[in-house]
């Protein structure tokens, strides 16, 4: 086994190596931990201990080995009460810091830090939501950690994902069921649902033109479920009824197809459904030709002009359709997008990648995929939008349209992250099609009307006409008029909204500026207000100074007084001892001349003796 302070980069480790040594070193954790992620890093304590931090779904671990000194922690994700990024020495931004009830962890020495933390809070959000991951995403980790070469053989990524399958298990037994009977539901009601409203739709459309609806919503929810219950056909099958010849845009003269030769209308059923998982947006009958349909939203048409710049579109730049080696067609548009809103910026810019697939039929059906990728908008990089058009032929001067949209993601992001991304796409794309709809609506009307006012001129030029024929066409007229009413209504709707939309912005940037002058405000009040504590504060300073001046002075004087008296005491102990000493030594030259005198006397009568001897 390999000591901590053989620290190998993460991209060069295999996973096999890595996760045999994870279960060797934490044989009490339970089998079906496996491990995520591993990272090289430092248990601040004592001293530094360098080591190797292993992450799984539910366990954080740490281990090291130096000298056969062996440090192991295991910490349950659930336990983790809070975590936060740190920097070693208030200065390197290398650290993570972790806490739990009764303990904290500081562990430095991060290569990638932000990485680390971010998988390390993604695994803890998990946890603490009760959520297991799936088996997609427990590969996606890896991939990001590990890349795609494990180290690992075909039977072992069998048993692995075997394992894995066993773990993505609820936590909760109870919620688990609950939540598969809701997903079970979601998924039978969701194409239920598309009928019904694709019904409803049709019924409304054929409303206005005059003509009863061919059949009820009682008949046509036995149709659904069947078909949600049969198996669906491939769309080769499907397609094998039609003509075999591609649809060719930019090589026309290529194509043998006879118009002449093909029916009024084509069977829908006969179509293939190929809605995308997320929403449906639009499902109409329009009173426009498939053909005419496709040339007002698949090429730089006026409709398309108009279109763009009511949604505040510039600078718009388009490819013609190129052919590809695999038959699909493919165009490319590049625009810029005014945006109201002050939190996301001006303006944006934009690519819209539009696919016509091989399968698609002149004037009888198109499928369409529209990929949209904003660059400038927050989170750009982690998703884009897949827009899918399909236009049916119903009649000569008819065509269904369906619009389906899903949100695609290049990178898994946080859970709130995600309903924030969300949340903003669903709402801007229901305004999107809502309008595109209205605009389809009133082009509708205008198309209708150019082609009725040569028959009005004829028919006044004739005045032959029966009671039947005249009735049937006033409810056509009315019919008309009423739809580019309904259509010039819906617009003045959404014109309307886009007004209220920009007063709300004006009124919220209005809102938010006299918000900062508050703030600007109470900090200029704030600044002066320390300004005088501050000078509060120096002239306390100040006078706090003098008075210990004062009292030094005073002491000072004191002391020189006393020093005074003590110089003076002493000079009159010393005069004092002085006469003294004078005193002392006059009695001692008094004594001294005394026994001198009283020598001289002892000589003088030893001399005598000596004479008169």
């Amino acid at each position: 086994m390999e000591g901590a302070l053989t620290v190998r980069q993460i991209s060069s480790s295999a996973y096999k190596d890595r996760n045999e040594e994870y279960k060797r070193q934490f044989t009490h954790l339970p089998e079906t931990e496996k491990l995520i992620a591993d990272y090289a890093c430092a248990l601040q304590r004592d001293i530094l201990l360098q080591g190797r931090l292993y992450l799984s779904e539910n366990w954080l671990c740490f281990y090291s080995n130096i000298f056969r000194w062996e440090t192991t922690i295991s910490i349950a994700l659930k336990n983790i009460t809070f975590m936060t990024k740190e920097k070693t020495a208030r200065l390197i931004p290398n650290a993570i810091q972790i806490f739990t009830e009764g303990e904290k962890f500081f562990f430095t020495s991060f290569a990638a830090r932000d990485r680390s933390y971010l998988s390390i809070f993604r695994l803890w959000q998990n946890v603490l939501l009760d959520k297991s991951l799936t088996r997609q995403e427990f590969w996606q980790l890896l991939q990001q950690n590990y890349g795609t070469e494990l180290g690992l053989n075909a039977e072992e990524m069998e048993n692995l994902s075997l394992s894995i399958e066993d773990n993505v298990q609820p936590r909760s037994p109870r919620r688990s069921s609950l939540d598969g009977c809701v997903e079970r539901d979601e998924k039978l009601s969701k194409p239920i649902s598309f009928t019904r409203e694709s019904i409803s739709r049709v019924s409304e459309t054929e409303s206005i033109d005059g003509n009863p609806p061919k059949g009820g919503l009682g008949k046509e929810e036995p149709q659904s479920e069947k078909q949600i219950k049969s198996p669906s056909l491939t769309s080769e099958k499907r397609l094998s009824r039609l003509s075999s010849k591609s649809l060719d845009l930019n090589k026309n003269e290529y194509l043998s197809l006879d118009k002449s030769s093909t029916s009024d209308s084509v069977d829908e059923e006969n179509i293939p459904e190929k809605d995308l998982h997320g929403r449906l947006y639009i499902n109409r009958v329009f009173h426009i030709s498939a053909e005419r349909m496709f040339e007002l939203l698949f090429t730089s048409s006026r409709f398309m002009q108009i279109f763009a710049s009511s949604r505040n579109i510039i600078d718009v730049v388009s490819t013609p359709w190129n052919v590809e080696p695999g038959g699909d067609q493919l165009r490319t548009m590049t625009y810029t997008i005014v945006l109201n809103n002050p939190l996301t910026g001006k303006c944006t810019t934009a690519t819209e990648k539009q696919r016509l697939y091989k399968e698609s039929r002149e004037a009888q059906f198109y499928l369409v995929d529209s990929e949209v990728l904003t660059h400038d908008v927050p989170y750009h990089d982690y998703f884009y939008t897949l827009n899918r058009y399909y236009i049916i032929r119903s009649s000569k001067q008819k065509c269904r349209l369906r619009v389906s949209t899903d949100l695609k993601y290049k990178k898994q992001p946080w859970a709130v992250v995600k309903s924030l991304i969300e949340k903003n796409s669903w709402s801007s794309l229901a305004d999107y099609f809502k309008q595109l709809e209205s605009d389809l609506l009133t082009e509708e009307s205008m198309v209708n009307q150019s082609i009725e006012d040569p028959g009005k001129l004829s028919g006044l030029r004739r005045r032959r006409r029966t009671v039947n024929r005249t009735a049937e066409t006033a409810a056509k007229l009315s019919s008309q008029r009423s739809s580019g009413d309904l259509g010039l209504d819906a617009k003045g709707d959404i014109t309307g909204k886009k007004k209220e939309i920009e007063s709300y912005n004006t009124i919220l940037i209005v809102v938010m500026s006299i918000f900062l002058l508050l703030l600007v405000l109470l900090n200029v009040t704030l600044f002066l207000k320390l300004s005088k504590i501050e000078y509060a504060a120096q002239s306390f300073y100040r006078l706090h100074l003098q008075e210990e001046k004062s009292v030094n002075l005073a002491s000072d004087m004191a002391s020189r007084a006393e020093n005074i008296q003590k110089s003076k005491d002493q000079a009159h102990r010393l005069k004092g001892v002085l006469r003294d000493s004078i005193v002392m030594l006059e009695q001692l030259k008094s004594s001294l001349i005394m026994l001198q005198r009283t020598f001289d006397q002892l000589n003088k009568n030893k001399t005598g003796m000596a004479v008169q001897s």
